[in-house]
């Protein structure tokens, strides 16, 4: 009976310590929770413990054939001055009087949206009615105060300098003076401001290339290459910059090749950006490209240290230091020198998701460099150094 009793005490206390450690292991954060059951990366990812010396992440290693290459899908760019005649306001009749009873005015108000680019504005109407001075101001300046004597007039000229985006026309008759019985009186028809607005949003225009970070850093020489189609005598000066920096400003030869080198500083990894702008004249950006020549092949460089300790490890076998690839795909061929200290091996003709080489023949004490030259494109999702 006692044995019994001992026996079911036994199962209980195991009952309430596997559901401890159960509960335990349900509260624990979900990456220690599969660490702790072995599920949280695959062993050859993960690998035996150990000293990581390098470790780098989703790298795309470009590779190139010739020592240089052409950015020439880029689009060809038109640069203009468009200049148009526009009606800025009408009204179908004004009438304005004088006497010594009473003053009748008109003030017209009216907009301009682009003062510096808005030339020749003109006041016209037709004359019904006249007589004494008609007098003309605009924003309180006068333009106009004389006598009209006919039904056409010539159009009023109103200046540049006194013009804001928003404006006061104002028309009055002239005073009668002594003649206290007589009055003076405009009736104007058909009255318009007209004016003649230069669009300026063609003399800019912007294209754009993409430079690899794996090439950014090889780049040895950059020349720009353009065919400027335009009229000789009738094109202004032609700007030209990189990335905000310029690089030309002068009258190109009109169908002639224009070829500029520039310092390859200008560029930048990823999008880089290429203005042209003009101010007067039309022209035809076309045929352009960007050319790099590079000074050696795209390399992925590393460096990391290793301690007398480890190297006394290696040496006698107690540890090994790999490197391994992983890649996103085992379908393309992966193919790559390696260069540890300048001393070369080889990823020769390697189609799996995984390379790994024991490189500790290769280390020495101190500051050690690891250097990856591919022989085609490579996908990289990991790169590691382990010592183990």
């Amino acid at each position: 009976m006692r044995k019994s009793q001992s026996a079911m005490n036994a199962a209980v206390l195991i009952t309430i310590v596997s559901a401890l450690i159960i509960l335990y292991i349900i509260l624990l954060p979900s990456d220690k929770r599969l660490e702790l059951i072995g599920e949280n990366r695959s062993s050859s990812e993960t690998g035996t413990e150990g000293k990581i010396l390098v470790e780098d992440k989703e790298i795309v290693m470009e590779h190139f054939n010739d020592d240089s290459k052409d950015y020439d899908k880029i689009p060809s760019v038109n640069l203009y001055t468009k200049k148009s005649s526009k009606e800025i306001f009408e009204d179908s009749s004004v009438y304005v009087k004088t006497s010594v009873f009473g003053k009748e005015t008109k003030e017209i108000p009216f907009s301009v949206d682009d003062v510096d680019n808005t030339d020749n504005l003109l006041l016209s109407f037709f004359v019904k009615k006249h007589s004494g001075r008609l007098m003309v101001s605009v924003n309180e300046r006068e333009v106009f105060n004389n006598y009209i004597e006919s039904i056409n007039v010539e159009p009023i000229s109103i200046p540049n300098s006194i013009l804001a985006k928003s404006n006061i026309l104002k028309l009055e008759a002239s005073g009668v003076g002594f003649a206290f019985w007589a009055k003076n009186e405009y009736l104007l028809e058909e009255i318009k401001i007209t004016a003649d607005i230069t669009d300026v949003s063609a003399r800019g225009s912007e294209v754009t290339f993409n430079v690899p970070k794996s090439e950014i850093s090889n780049i040895d020489k950059a020349t720009l290459r353009f065919v400027p189609e335009c009229q000789e005598g009738k094109v202004g000066i032609l700007e030209v910059s990189i990335n905000g920096k310029g690089v030309f400003s002068g009258v190109p030869d009109c169908g002639i090749p224009r070829p500029l080198s520039f310092a390859p500083e200008l560029l930048v990894s990823g999008p880089n950006k290429i203005s042209f702008h003009s101010d007067e004249g039309r022209y035809l950006i076309d045929q352009i490209k960007v050319t790099t020549d590079f000074d050696e092949p795209p390399s992925y460089t590393y460096f990391f240290d290793v301690d007398n300790a480890l190297l006394k490890d290696i040496n006698s076998k107690k540890k090994v230091v790999n490197l391994t690839m992983f890649f996103v795909d085992d379908e393309e061929d992966k193919e790559a020198e390696i260069f540890i200290n300048d001393r070369k091996t080889f990823m020769r003709r390697h189609n799996d998701f995984e390379f790994s080489r024991n490189i500790g023949e290769f280390l020495e004490v101190g500051s050690n460099s690891l250097k990856v030259v591919p022989e085609r494109r490579m996908e990289v999702r990991k790169l590691v150094v382990r010592a183990e």
